[in-house]
């Protein structure tokens, strides 16, 4: 299979899920990254509307490909607390299955910097991360982790998460613009290392060349090499998504929906 074109649910987070299901359709996308947001799949979302969504996806012939929920950050919390954020995603796995979704993000949590982290903040998130891959992998589920500030930040870092956690039904939502904002290795030499954990890929552009941290662009404004990323995916037969992230914020010169179609035909014109 090719690689597919899926779009984050939060670059319209202010529509219903219903209308931005829509919305995506129209455009082309043939995915759709459902966020974890008050206004499209809190945990606590009635069952009615979940059957509504998966209603909606199979007749606009769209998959949802991933659940991006905000459980987690099990690295600083108590247990207690921990506890809490595992009975949230025993809730979203009921979603997953209903919506035919077969990945769910979790946060490991931590310092912004993994270097910063504490033995403890290794070995808590791993312990809890263990326990959601334990109770998906029954499921047939599996479990994801970004690149994002915390103990998933950097190349070394993720990897050796999921060295600790060792379980098979862990991967990689593989952010290279979260990577390059963070440090040195984003590119093909983060996927060489990543290989086969590569699960899913979230795109939104960056740019620090100034030293600034500049993230809300259009993709092909800022300076991560996207082109040389899409080619090392289709050379190495990823089969997965390009999920379009991008952080520009909608104003009267460009909607929402003008930035969900901007990033839809630049994928597209990288995967050409």
């Amino acid at each position: 299979m090719a690689i597919q074109i899926a779009l984050c649910s939060k670059i319209l987070q202010d529509y219903d899920l219903a209308e931005a299901i829509q919305i995506a359709a129209s455009i082309g996308y043939q995915g759709m990254e459902i966020f974890g947001t008050a206004n499209h799949l809190p945990e606590d979302v009635k069952d009615g509307k979940v059957q509504e969504t998966a209603k909606l996806l199979s007749n606009a012939g769209m998959e949802a490909v991933t659940l991006c929920t905000y459980v987690g950050r099990f690295a600083e919390r108590s247990d207690e607390q921990c506890q809490q954020e595992i009975e949230a995603f025993k809730r979203y796995m009921d979603i997953a299955d209903a919506l035919r979704c077969n990945l769910i993000r979790v946060i490991p949590g931590g310092p912004n910097d993994p270097i910063q982290a504490r033995d403890d903040h290794w070995y808590r998130s791993a312990h809890y991360i263990s326990q959601c891959c334990d109770l998906a992998l029954g499921r047939e589920l599996g479990v994801i982790i970004e690149n994002n500030w915390g103990l998933s930040a950097t190349v070394d870092s993720t990897l050796e998460l999921i060295y600790l956690v060792d379980r098979p039904n862990l991967g990689i939502n593989y952010d290279p613009g979260n990577l390059y904002r963070m440090g040195k290795y984003y590119a093909i030499e983060a996927l060489e290392r990543f290989g086969h954990l590569v699960w899913n890929v979230q795109v939104k552009d960056a740019d620090k060349r100034t030293g600034e941290d500049i993230y809300q662009l259009l993709l092909g404004e800022g300076d991560v090499d996207y082109q040389s990323i899409v080619n090392w995916l289709q050379e190495s037969e990823y089969d997965g998504y390009l999920s379009a992230e991008c952080h520009r914020e909608p104003d009267e010169q460009m909607s929402a929906v003008d930035i969900a179609r901007h990033e839809y035909d630049a994928l597209r014109s990288l995967l050409t």
